[in-house]
């Protein structure tokens, strides 16, 4: 259904024919989901544990960090070389990156997500180079592979939970679809890949938010990456405590209001 759905939206972004047939086939898939509220929320939650884990093991790994483009020699979050032997404004990307992840999980299980994975896999390139973007198994290949996935389930989630007439719901998804795009767009900025904001939508590539699964499974069981045969060992969701040392003062904040 996921690839058919693709196909689709490729149909609609490349022009503008037979889009009131695409739309019908659209609502029709969407309509045939199975997804619940706890669902979604429950693959939400998987999904920004994943995420999170991610950050913080690339900010706690000498091989990733030490790039030049992050922290360089030091290898240090919190104290990163300056260029060219560093670059802490892109330390301070990922540091606000894992901070935002975090946030948005605790927000999901306020809501009610529950979730049983606290341990997570990655293929073991992931943790050996930083990488770029368009580098499928390093760390900054996983971020784009990641932050596009979930940008697309928060859209497919916002859709479905409006049919199920939770709008505060919709809301809070398009509030998070929002930020996973600009981290997608800021791992674009650390890799130099031009350009780094290439899209003119966000991916909408699930008709359901289960379909999301396929990205998200081997990242919970280690099996079946499709551009790694194994895994690293589990890495653990990091404490709150070991969270916010790597942060530092780099984190996020919720805008209440524009000034």
């Amino acid at each position: 259904m996921a690839s058919a759905l693709a196909v689709g939206t490729g149909r609609r972004v490349a022009g503008t024919q037979g889009l009131a047939d695409d739309a019908a086939v659209a609502r029709t898939a969407t309509d045939l989901c199975t997804d619940t509220v706890q669902s979604i929320l429950n693959t939400a939650l998987a999904a920004e544990r994943i995420a999170a884990t991610l950050y913080y093991a690339g900010l706690t790994t000498p091989a990733v960090l030490r790039n030049s483009g992050l922290a360089g020699r030091s290898a240090n979050p919190n104290d990163p070389g300056l260029p060219p032997g560093g670059n802490p404004q892109h330390v301070r990307f990922l540091q606000a990156a894992l901070d935002a992840e975090l946030k948005h999980a605790a927000l999901l299980s306020a809501a009610g997500a529950q979730s049983p994975y606290a341990r997570f896999y990655f293929p073991p390139t992931t943790l050996q180079r930083m990488g770029t973007s368009v580098d499928p198994g390093s760390f900054l290949g996983v971020v784009e592979l990641l932050e596009t996935a979930m940008s697309g389930m928060y859209v497919a989630a916002a859709e479905h939970f409006l049919q199920l007439g939770r709008h505060d719901l919709a809301a809070l998804a398009t509030q998070l679809m929002g930020v996973e795009t600009e981290h997608r767009t800021l791992g674009r900025v650390i890799a130099a890949v031009r350009p780094p904001n290439d899209l003119t939508l966000a991916p909408a590539p699930f008709a359901c938010v289960s379909d999301v699964d396929t990205v998200l499974r081997p990242f919970l069981t280690g099996r079946r990456f499709l551009f790694a045969r194994d895994s690293t060992a589990a890495i653990a969701l990091p404490s709150a405590a070991r969270a916010k040392r790597v942060i530092g003062k780099y984190g996020t904040r919720r805008l209440g209001r524009f000034l």
